[in-house]
């Protein structure tokens, strides 16, 4: 219960400095309080004793790393080699969720619904990509980007086919997971690419403690189909 209350007040302090953070326009503290965010989701969760697998390690390890050298993007290429980390920590979720598929006999309306919503989705990507390449300098950067939205892109369709098949408590957070972690990064590159709002970057902080959160939960909790019962 102490943790809880710790945790509770650590997601306060962070988020009110990143408020902070983006009104003073202090670009390392915004940072340091989504990598706190982490920190005390890890921690509001550990009275469980969970043993946590290599991919919840990679991720983290991969996201926390992405966004120590995101601190340092204005010098050299530690921004683009930042979102590379990025787009490569989505890998270990994939993977992660796949472990988990159970292919379900599905009728030929969801089957249709199913590729019509992946190719809606791909097709919206692809535009996407190549209208950001207007506002990217350089092969390199453009190539990351592209490979850092492809990689999005898969982690949002691997949610939808994972919870489409399973309906787990499990596939729930792991969609919520996938959708925090889009909405987050497509609120940030509203600020990069077309206008800052503060109303903006401050949902975006909020959004990614809800990622935080979900993650842990996504590796915490077993793959178990829900009843009616669960929802009474």
């Amino acid at each position: 219960m102490q943790l809880r209350i710790i945790g509770s007040i650590g997601f306060f302090a962070l988020l009110m400095a990143s408020i902070y953070a983006l009104i003073a326009n202090i670009f390392w503290l915004d940072i340091v309080s989504h990598i706190g965010y982490y920190i005390f989701a890890f921690l509001w969760f550990i009275h469980q004793r969970k043993a946590y697998n290599v991919y919840f390690y990679l991720f983290l390890g991969l996201t926390l790393i992405s966004y120590s050298l995101g601190m340092f993007s204005k010098f050299w290429m530690f921004g683009d080699i930042a979102l590379l980390l990025q787009a490569i920590s989505f890998l270990p979720l994939i993977m992660e969720a796949t472990k988990h598929f159970k292919l379900k006999n599905m009728s030929h309306f969801m089957v249709l619904y199913l590729f019509s919503i992946i190719g809606l989705n791909t097709y919206l990507l692809l535009l996407h990509i190549n209208e950001m390449k207007t506002y990217i300098s350089g092969d390199v950067t453009s190539t990351i980007y592209t490979f850092y939205y492809l990689n999005l892109g898969a982690l949002g369709i691997t949610a939808m086919v994972y919870y489409l098949n399973s309906f787990s408590k499990k596939s729930m957070y792991f969609i919520s997971l996938a959708i925090s972690i889009i909405f987050a990064n497509v609120l940030r590159d509203m600020g990069v690419f077309y206008f800052k709002d503060i109303s903006v970057e401050i949902s975006e902080s909020i959004i990614r403690i809800g990622s935080a959160l979900f993650l842990v939960l996504f590796f915490i909790t077993s793959e178990k189909s829900l009843k009616l019962d669960d929802f009474t």
